[in-house]
């Protein structure tokens, strides 16, 4: 494609990514508001976290699917964006409605869970078909875009809450996601797959070895994404704990998840030069060292919210080294159905796997500083297994 239509189908993805992420933080930062203000149980809450978490891994490889067999990539997208966005409008009236709350709060989770299944398989495919050999670097920069909408998107929720209350805060939050997805729907409307080796035939296979690959490493990424997203759900009730304010829990998740805007771009690049394995294995060491840190010093606000910022740095480079890893290693046709099961399955099913572990060791009583560093063991676990990853795989 042309360098002006390149940087057009950048930008819009970046855009989607934003939206997309943006509602990776809102409910673990709702957590808050739900227990301490109409008493919702944690455990409620947290199976809600699993539910839509499970959703969206479970409904991506079925989308990514379709996605590989049809040239409908911009109307999926847009999609799914507007899906969250309505998502947001039934968190706001089970806030409006508190004897409905349990439903309402559950309807929206579920909207939730459909809406996120849409955006990584298909944005990195986008991004690995258009850039070829430079994807890396592209599929950085858009992660970098994903990682600005999950770290100001608590203290933007916060804000909006503090000065309209729940109810017109979430609903603002709902109609600016419709305006967004009107946005992304008319940008990318152009996009066509450039040739018919990136439209799946029916008939078409893959050998064992990529089925063989599929499974190591997302079985890996699976016990990793446990491990990130189960401590990551319940990180705005962690500091909360401790520090007694909804605020700074919500400007401690925004701090926090700077490190990842800068840490996408970089773990691209490294993905793009060294290869997506070398990339994977060194983000996972990096996460393991200063997650530990973080739990170390957590009663220091400053030094804690340091070390979390550079585990941030490292483990939220998922976007650019796996599905630029899937991009090195799988045909063109195959891409966004890779991508899905790499995504899907072991990003966003480990990470509801994850979420439903801590949900059940609260539930047993244990505290979230215990539970935490249950969870980190599971990050040890992964490092282990990471020497199984094939070296090298041919198309």
């Amino acid at each position: 494609m042309e360098p002006t239509k390149n940087l057009r189908i950048l930008s819009i993805t970046s855009l989607a990514h934003f939206m997309n992420d943006g509602t990776f933080l809102v409910f673990p930062l709702l957590i808050v508001y739900y227990t301490t203000i109409y008493h919702v149980s944690v455990v409620f809450l947290g199976t809600l976290a699993i539910i839509y978490t499970l959703l969206s891994g479970l409904l991506s490889p079925f989308f990514g699917d379709f996605a590989d067999k049809h040239d409908k990539d911009a109307v999926l997208m847009a999609l799914g964006i507007f899906l969250e966005a309505l998502s947001f409008l039934f968190f706001a009236l089970s806030f409006s409605i508190p004897s409905l709350i349990y439903v309402l709060a559950s309807l929206a989770a579920v909207i939730l869970g459909i809406g996120q299944a849409f955006y990584h398989p298909i944005g990195g495919a986008i991004l690995s078909r258009v850039f070829g050999k430079s994807a890396g670097r592209a599929l950085g920069i858009n992660g970098s875009m994903g990682s600005i909408g999950r770290s100001v998107m608590p203290s933007i929720v916060t804000f909006l809450i503090l000065v309209f209350a729940e109810v017109t805060g979430l609903l603002l939050v709902s109609a600016y996601m419709i305006v967004a997805s009107l946005l992304i729907f008319f940008g990318l409307r152009f996009y066509k797959r450039g040739s018919k080796e990136e439209i799946r035939k029916s008939k078409e296979k893959l050998e064992s070895q990529f089925y063989r690959f599929l499974f190591i490493l997302g079985s890996i990424v699976f016990i990793r994404s446990m491990f990130i997203t189960g401590t990551t759900t319940f990180l705005g009730d962690f500091i909360y704990d401790i520090y007694l304010s909804k605020t700074l829990a919500g400007i401690f998740l925004t701090v926090g998840f700077i490190g990842s805007v800068f840490g996408q771009p970089v773990f691209g690049w490294i993905t793009e030069r060294k290869g997506g394995r070398y990339a994977f294995v060194l983000s996972s060491i990096i996460s393991i060292i200063f997650f530990l840190l973080f739990l170390i010093f957590s009663n220091n606000l400053i030094v804690s919210s340091l070390f979390y910022t550079l585990f941030t740095f490292a483990s939220f480079s998922s976007f650019p080294v796996l599905l630029g890893y899937v991009g090195q290693t799988f045909p063109k046709s195959f891409f966004t159905v890779a991508n899905s099961y790499i995504w899907g399955v072991g990003v966003t099913v480990g990470g509801a796997a994850g979420t439903a572990v801590i949900t059940l060791l609260l539930g047993m009583h244990f505290s979230i500083l215990t539970s935490f560093y249950i969870m980190f063991g599971l990050a040890i676990i992964s490092a282990i297994l990471m020497p199984l990853i094939p070296k090298k795989i041919s198309k």
